[in-house]
């Protein structure tokens, strides 16, 4: 510790400080008799000067003032011709003004190093919180352009895979459709089915979606009477990719059951249900009744082959359409890459 963190520290205590005030006071004073006749006449403050240097420096101002007074009273009655009184002479005023102005100076420049000290400390620990303020902006706008990057990376990543949904849905549905307003009608329908499972996932900006919310907002084009679907199932939580694939699964289904199917007559509901399996696993089952009887097509379109091959992809699992004469049933398994909730 520097003599400046001693005396600092000596300060800030008051028994510490009045203490080391007569205690010098008391050394200055046993020196100056033991050493009284060894000095030659006229220093009768030589003792008292260090201990009200040291007093003032280490104790502070009023302790350096009373060991000051002390000193000078103690010089005056002993030291000081007439000795062993107070009487005032000209010599003893002589003395007693030179000895006042010398204390008084010391003491005073005493105070104005300590007093530069602390300002320079001060200034130091501005400039070390102005430092510390300067590297944490900096690291943030660092965090900033990294986070920055990874949102471009990500934008550039999901775009990808939309266009690459999209492209694959167009060129599908135009290589199968009869003719080209099929073929518009057919394309608007399933981009509009991939624009509704995007508003969900934008809603947890793009993390993931709940299956019930995709399964949900999939229908809402064929939900004409409350009782028309029945959704259960545990709270799932899906990633991008499968839920825009599940909510092109969702609309090939609704859309063959209201051309051929349950959705085809006023009477036909679909039950949609889900359950969690061990682990991530889980299985979806749609299943329809109340239509027409079900026939096994003889031709499969690019809708069939989105249902049972194309989107198991995104789940790591398989599809089984069962065309039952009482109504389709179709059973998607895999595997959910985010947490269940």
């Amino acid at each position: 510790m520097s003599v400046f963190g001693v005396a600092e520290r000596l300060r800030s205590s008051p028994a510490q400080a009045w203490t080391l005030c007569f205690v010098a006071f008391a050394i200055s004073l046993a020196a100056r008799f033991l050493f009284d006749d060894m000095l030659p006449a006229g220093f009768p403050y030589l003792t008292f000067f260090p201990a009200v240097i040291l007093t003032a420096f280490f104790a502070g101002l009023w302790p350096g003032i009373a060991c000051a007074v002390l000193c000078g009273l103690s010089a005056w009655y002993w030291f000081i011709p007439p000795f062993n009184s107070f009487h005032v002479n000209h010599q003893s005023f002589i003395a007693l003004l030179f000895y006042a102005c010398i204390v008084s100076v010391d003491i005073l420049l005493i105070q104005l190093m300590h007093g530069a000290t602390e300002g320079l400390r001060a200034e130091r620990a501005v400039t070390r919180e102005l430092y510390d303020q300067q590297r944490e902006m900096v690291a943030q706008l660092k965090d900033r352009e990294e986070r920055q990057q990874v949102l471009q990376n990500e934008l550039s990543h999901r775009m990808k895979n939309t266009l690459a949904m999209v492209q694959a849905v167009v060129g599908q549905s135009l290589r199968h459709a009869p003719d080209l307003k099929t073929a518009s009608d057919t394309v608007s329908a399933r981009i509009l089915a991939l624009g509704r499972s995007q508003d969900m996932l934008t809603q947890s900006n793009w993390q993931s979606a709940d299956i019930r919310s995709i399964i949900e907002a999939s229908l809402v084009p064929h939900v004409d009477h409350p009782g028309r679907f029945q959704v259960d199932g545990d709270p799932i939580e899906l990633n991008a990719t499968q839920s825009m694939g599940l909510a092109l699964m969702l609309h090939e289904l609704a859309t063959n059951a209201a051309k051929y199917g349950a959705l085809s007559t006023d009477s036909g509901t679909v039950g949609i249900a889900w359950k969690r399996r061990e682990e991530r696993h889980f299985e979806l089952t749609w299943s329809e009744s109340g239509g027409p009887v079900v026939v096994t097509p003889t031709r499969r379109g690019f809708g069939s082959r989105l249902i049972e091959r194309v989107v198991p992809g995104y789940f790591q699992g398989t599809t089984s359409v069962d065309y039952r004469p009482e109504g389709l049933q179709a059973t998607l398994t895999g595997v959910v890459e985010s947490q269940t909730v």
